[in-house]
């Protein structure tokens, strides 16, 4: 990174690092080197989740993890580390700090995540010889009742905030004797203590302090805390709960950003919420607002609540009926002869649902409405239930085991929305302004007997509107981002985060040995004002041409059109690169590019569709997809053409991922894939009609491993 002075012979050392050894054993199964990535970190063996301890120090990168030194699963946490000249190429180093174990080898204190700082003004009294401390902050998780070698009682499971610090750069680290640091939440919430975790510390310098960000996770609330010294605490402020709370949560972080790069600062709370993110799992939400040094206070615009948009209209008025029927539904199966039902959910305003139970999980059956006009820019709609998605390859056939509702233009699923996997609902919505005028009908589809959790759905105040209604701000749409934090020590204005690419939904199953978990790739955060609001935005780091291969040959002009059979990428193959697409949509349902193209039918679609205004990432023909029943499926992002009417975006694919950025990086989508060595074919695509690729380029990507 040029902004950054590189220490001298840096490198020598990371290479000497590489091939230290490591404890551990090896994850379950033959090694799949064709799912290692080639430029995502990844441990060189055994489970991997949370980044923890990001930090930039002395011309390098450091990264620790939630590590399990000894299997393939979450278990044993401690922190593993690893640093790198760049954010790109990383070298893992020994463990950091593990987890401690009794006489009898029972663990008994688990290093769960926190973060780290460069104490440069020795505020903690750790430095020696001139010597500046690095100081991680994590949560220690207590498993048995125990008295600490410095006389603190603990109750099992216990979580506390604890210290460790380093003198030689982070090689070998020290817990501090006076652990833990905060024994309990404070006293408005000192039941809380088996639930308060995840700190993350950072250099206040307006009244020069450090400042913690902890979890409450149970009952969803930040809790932030002030020090002089990194070892005596005081409680300020708690925030929460807001927006997404039908889940635990947890991994915070707090830091400020400039408007549009030049504009006020604002400060962006970040929140991971598991279950309950915007796929059902693990994602992660974010406000945008104000930090005075004591509170953080969100902006209106930036938190949601459970009310029905203003203006809006039913789209199908089930209030005043007793049956579906009398309403003019068709019904088949368990919806025969059924209606709505009055019940209170939560998360919902409504009184009454639709809801698929019907007497038992294994009611099974549709339901699909009469013909409407679609009359408005958004169909809004609260959901809950099983986590079961539409797929079109089983859709409404023996193997179909969705629970989902469908919206149908034409007979054809133009949209599809399935449950949050609670028993609580969730806004959603549609961006139809492209099917504005067109005859439309809803289809409730529950093809679930609960053999695979939840196999009811529920669905209530579903009306139009000329506003979208949202349950979060969403980090990332897709499945695989969650407890993304971000480096201390670079400049404000370089915010850069980094998430696990996982998801507790199948983390421990996905098909990869001898290790589990990746990391996406590290992103620069901004603020951009957009539709008159301020928003996140991301994208891949600066750092991402040093690993740029000759692009390929795209033979390309500005009429190359893009239909159902004229792929025109050129001879793009490969299973790790980096495309820039740019569209111009002409009578296209979808568009985009087929990556990991293989001879057995595998492929995974990448593409915009013009009907509903979303970018999606296609992996129902990724490849291995079976090891978990949630994992195949179709994840969308809103995103709307740009001014000029192009649609762009750009796609990192590595061995077993894909990244998408839309627009200016506002829309991410980020899923793992698991396709056969051979897939590598590259296409452009294009259904129910073309679409022009004005501009594209895929390179290589070459030498982080």
């Amino acid at each position: 990174m040029k902004n950054f002075v590189i220490r001298k012979g840096f490198s020598l050392f990371l290479l000497a690092a590489s091939w230290m050894p490591l404890a551990g054993v090896a994850a379950d199964g033959p090694p799949t080197p064709e799912f290692r990535p080639q430029y995502h970190f990844t441990p060189k063996m055994n489970w991997m989740n949370d980044p923890n301890g990001l930090l930039y120090e002395n011309g390098r990168f450091q990264m620790f993890f939630q590590y399990n030194p000894l299997g393939s699963v979450a278990d044993n946490q401690s922190w593993g580390h690893a640093v790198g000249v760049d954010l790109l190429h990383w070298a893992q180093l020994p463990l950091a700090i593990p987890y401690v174990r009794n006489a009898q080898g029972v663990p008994t204190d688990l290093i769960f995540s926190g973060s780290a700082v460069a104490d440069v003004g020795n505020t903690s009294g750790f430095g020696r010889g001139g010597r500046v401390p690095l100081v991680a902050i994590y949560a220690d998780n207590y498993t048995v009742d125990q008295v600490l070698p410095n006389g603190v009682p603990i109750r099992a499971g216990t979580q506390a905030q604890s210290l460790a610090y380093s003198l030689d750069d982070g090689l070998t680290w020290t817990q501090y004797a006076g652990n833990p640091v905060i024994v309990s939440p404070p006293a408005p919430y000192s039941d809380q203590f088996q639930a308060f975790r995840d700190p993350k510390v950072f250099w206040y310098a307006p009244e020069r302090k450090w400042v913690m960000a902890a979890v409450l996770s149970n009952v969803k609330k930040v809790v932030l805390y002030s020090s002089k010294n990194l070892k005596n605490w005081t409680y300020m402020s708690s925030f929460g709960p807001f927006n997404a709370v039908f889940g635990a949560w947890e991994c915070p972080d707090l830091f400020p950003l400039r408007v549009d790069g030049v504009g006020p600062t604002k400060w962006v709370m970040m929140i991971g919420i598991n279950p309950g993110g915007y796929t059902a799992g693990s994602a992660d939400q974010y406000f945008v607002g104000q930090f005075d040094g004591t509170r953080f206070i969100a902006d209106s615009d930036s938190v949601y609540d459970i009310s029905v948009p203003g203006g809006s209209v039913p789209v199908l008025d089930l209030g005043a009926v007793s049956s579906y029927a009398q309403a003019g539904w068709g019904t088949s199966g368990a919806f025969v002869g059924a209606g709505p039902v009055g019940e209170t959910l939560d998360g919902s305003s409504a009184s009454r649902f639709i809801d698929t139970f019907l007497g038992g999980d294994s009611a099974k059956g549709i339901l699909t409405s009469p013909v409407f006009t679609i009359s408005h820019s958004y169909v809004n709609f609260q959901i809950g239930g099983g986590y079961h998605p539409y797929d079109p390859l089983t859709w409404h056939g023996a193997a179909d085991t969705e629970t989902a509702i469908n919206l149908l233009v034409d007979g054809k699923v133009v949209a599809s929305t399935t449950g949050n996997g609670l028993g609580a609902v969730s806004w959603r919505s549609w961006d139809v302004r492209g099917l504005m005028g067109r005859q439309a009908q809803i289809e409730i589809v529950d093809a679930n007997t609960g053999d695979t959790g939840w196999g009811h759905l529920f669905v209530g105040n579903l009306v139009f509107s000329d506003q979208t209604k949202q349950e979060a701000n969403w980090v990332d749409y897709g499945p695989d981002f969650y407890a993304a934090v971000t480096w201390n020590g670079l400049p404000d204005s370089y915010r850069v985060a980094i998430g696990w690419m996982n998801n507790w939904n199948y983390g421990q199953q996905i098909p990869t040995s001898p290790w589990r978990g990746q990391y996406s790739i590290p992103r620069r955060f901004g603020l951009r004002t957009l539709e008159g609001a301020v928003r996140l935005v991301q994208a891949p780091v600066d750092d991402l041409p040093i690993l740029y291969g000759k692009p390929f040959r795209v033979a390309r002009s500005d009429d190359d059109v893009v239909g159902v059979s004229r792929p025109v990428v050129g001879n793009a193959f490969g299973d790790a690169l980096h495309a820039w697409m740019d569209f111009v949509p002409r009578t296209a349902e979808q568009f985009g590019i087929l990556l990991r193209v293989g001879a057995n039918g595998e492929q995974t679609r990448v593409g915009y569709d013009m009907r509903t205004a979303s970018l999606f990432i296609d992996r129902e023909r990724s490849g291995q997809v079976g090891f978990n029943a949630g994992f195949a499926g179709v994840y969308t992002a809103p995103l709307r053409p740009d001014a000029d009417g192009h649609v762009r975006f750009r796609v990192l694919l590595d061995r077993s991922s894909v990244e998408v950025f839309g627009g200016v990086g506002q829309s991410v989508l980020s899923a793992q894939i698991f396709p056969s060595a051979a897939s590598q074919g590259v296409a452009a695509f294009a259904t129910g009609g073309d679409a022009v690729l004005h501009a594209v380029q895929v390179m290589p990507m070459v030498g982080a491993r």
